[in-house]
């Protein structure tokens, strides 16, 4: 039997879609429960779910590490066997340091959730620490490539670029927007608004506001507004 590949991408795609949707109403107060088993329990078909959950990465859980919902036993498991379903690349591959960050973030999310993940099959070996582009092209596309590590709870050498560079930082901004490249220009303003509290930003406010008229039909780039959003809120409130 024959598998339609854009059959199966169109489904995934479609999967984490709709889960970025939950995740906005999740951390922007719009909804009273998030649960990620519930979601997948809902699906005629699981696959697609478990597969979006790989595709979120550690955002998958930022309705628990930021709006206060309960992370229940379930939902858990549901992440692990996420990750045992869909496993990262051998370290041989293209993009497997891509995937050890991303992993090494979904692991810390974890952590802070009270599960210990290590060890878990299918989970990406050690990343190795990220070579710094001296551009801020190269540097910023980097950055929107590992936007899933921009989550407060969670430390990386990213993160500490990310404080020192902020003018970089919203040069991509800027050039992505310029380019109609909205997704990139959210990601790169979620690591902005990280750290918004230690050096306040202008600019971040219009573009978040910019972004959220731009992208209303685009959950993805819509879920990194909405952190942002939250990101700046907590700042304010600490």
């Amino acid at each position: 039997m024959s598998i339609n590949h854009e059959t199966v991408s169109g489904a995934v795609d479609s999967a984490a879609q709709a889960l970025a949707d939950e995740l906005v109403a999740a951390i922007s107060g719009t909804a009273r429960s998030f649960s990620l088993h519930r979601k997948v329990a809902q699906q005629d078909e699981p696959v697609p779910a478990l597969a979006a959950i790989r595709v979120l990465g550690a955002d998958v859980l930022s309705a628990y590490l930021l709006a206060g919902h309960a992370f229940p036993t379930a939902d858990a498991e549901l992440v692990h066997a996420a990750v045992g379903a869909f496993p990262a690349p051998p370290g041989t591959a293209p993009d497997a340091a891509l995937w050890a960050l991303r992993d090494q973030a979904l692991t810390a999310a974890l952590a802070e959730l009270g599960v210990v993940a290590a060890g878990w099959p299918g989970l990406a070996g050690t990343a190795a620490e990220p070579t710094e582009a001296p551009h801020w092209a190269a540097w910023s596309a980097e950055l929107v490539r590992c936007s899933s590590l921009a989550l407060p709870p969670l430390a990386s050498p990213l993160r500490e670029q990310a404080r020192r560079r902020r003018l970089d930082l919203m040069r991509g901004v800027s050039r992505a927007l310029l380019r109609r490249d909205y997704p990139s220009a959210a990601k790169l303003a979620r690591w902005l608004a990280l750290d918004e509290r230690q050096a306040c930003e202008p600019l971040l406010a219009p573009v978040l506001e910019h972004l959220e008229f731009l992208a209303a039909d685009q959950p993805r780039t819509k879920l990194d507004v909405a952190l942002a959003r939250r990101f700046v809120l907590a700042g304010a409130e600490s």
